[in-house]
């Protein structure tokens, strides 16, 4: 594990000025950090058109993942297309975009367009016409507002059918999948199973951050997706590989770091790439004047960026009762918190068990707490503990609720 790193300026390589660290949005290309045996292992089950169920909290990269794959797919010659339930609120938007997606990335002329998508019977094409006066094919529900399910169905049923008679290689990268059940999930799981089991032009990827609503539609012998494809959860990325990602192009920015340890900054984010990117990012700043990181830079990278997001912390602290207010205080305190546990109950007075497991679960569905499949609970923002921290130290000791 690489945990010193001393490194100069190499005056032969060209120095990089624009911040390489990019957060909050899609990352590609030499700015993705790693993940190669995970890119490499999702092409192998879309190269066999397989079905795979892709788990990971939020944060982790997995929309970058899925970009990525994207760009390799194209060059073997596959037809990608990806969907966010998010932006569908309702089931007959989804129909449209998921039919209007994979028309457009196997045909490209409107007319033939239109004529194949006229032939359905809860779908039809919406002519646009562009600003220089070009032609293209949209599609639109016949009747708005009615028999989305079917029109779903029919679009998916669709889409098999142009692949096969385009004879291309689809894949359907369905990210959010875990909000599917807010079109009436577990109808809509039988019906989408009944469909796309029986496909052989096309491979899926449903991915989604809620592990524990994933991994239940793939595991529960009652759900429709029980054992329909593999299930891939995406983990940390390794520190030893993560490392070399940071120190290139620190070294290709002309920085020097001397005997700088970084596990100090991987701890801070409990090796979240979201929260890595981002210190890494005000990292490269703080230090582009004088081309020099220090290993005091490094250690006030986390409060940096709980100052930087203070108001919108605030805002959440105060939406917390007094009671979730303790817990939090005393989770933040605790490297590994175990709250049903009486040491912890006595060192901060806090209990009896239910009056926890109530405040927790108020929590997780805040969206404060994220609990792990092994039952453990994190903070979902890292460095919401780090401004707790910082306001815990003001404070007195932990009252008694």
């Amino acid at each position: 594990m690489i945990r010193f790193c001393r490194i100069g300026i190499d005056e032969s390589e060209k120095m990089v000025v624009e911040n390489p660290f990019k957060y909050g949005g899609i990352v590609t290309g030499p700015y993705f950090a790693d993940r190669a045996r995970e890119i490499s292992e999702l092409f192998s089950e879309m190269r066999n058109l397989g079905r795979v169920f892709l788990v990971s909290p939020r944060r982790y990269g997995k929309t970058c993942l899925i970009f990525n794959l994207r760009g390799k797919l194209k060059k073997e010659g596959y037809r990608p297309v990806y969907l966010d339930l998010n932006a569908y609120p309702g089931l007959a938007s989804f129909a449209v975009a998921v039919t209007e997606k994979v028309s457009k990335a196997l045909e490209s002329s409107a007319d033939k367009l239109a004529k194949l998508i006229s032939a359905l019977k809860y779908l039809r094409p919406r002519i646009e016409v562009g600003p220089d006066g070009s032609l293209a094919a949209g599609v639109e529900m016949i009747a708005p507002g009615r028999e989305a399910l079917p029109a779903l169905l029919e679009g998916l049923h669709y889409c098999e059918q142009l692949a096969a008679k385009k004879g291309q290689k689809l894949v359907i990268a369905i990210d959010e999948f875990s909000d599917l059940a807010k079109y009436d999930g577990q109808i809509v799981e039988k019906a989408i199973r009944s469909e796309i089991q029986s496909h052989t032009h096309i491979g899926y990827i449903f991915s989604g951050s809620s592990q524990s609503v994933m991994l239940a539609m793939v595991r529960d012998t009652q759900r429709a997706f029980y054992r329909l494809g593999r299930i891939m959860e995406l983990g940390p990325i390794e520190r030893d590989e993560y490392m070399k990602f940071i120190l290139k192009w620190f070294k290709k920015g002309g920085y020097r770091l001397k005997e700088v340890n970084f596990e100090v900054l991987f701890d801070a984010a409990e090796d979240v790439p979201y929260s890595i990117q981002r210190m890494c990012n005000i990292l490269w700043e703080k230090g582009r004047s004088t081309r020099a990181i220090t290993q005091k830079m490094v250690e006030q990278l986390p409060m940096i960026v709980a100052r930087q997001d203070s108001a919108h912390f605030e805002l959440i602290w105060q939406g917390a009762s007094q009671g979730q207010k303790i817990l939090l205080m005393a989770l933040a305190r605790e490297q590994d918190p175990r709250p049903f546990s009486k040491d912890f109950q006595f060192t901060y007075g806090i209990g009896p068990s239910s009056s926890i497991k109530a405040s927790l679960d108020s929590l997780v569905k805040k969206g404060i707490l994220y609990k792990m499949p092994a039952g453990k609970y994190k903070f979902a923002d890292t460095f919401m503990r780090y401004w707790i921290l910082n306001l815990a130290e003001a404070d007195s000791p932990i009252p008694h609720i």
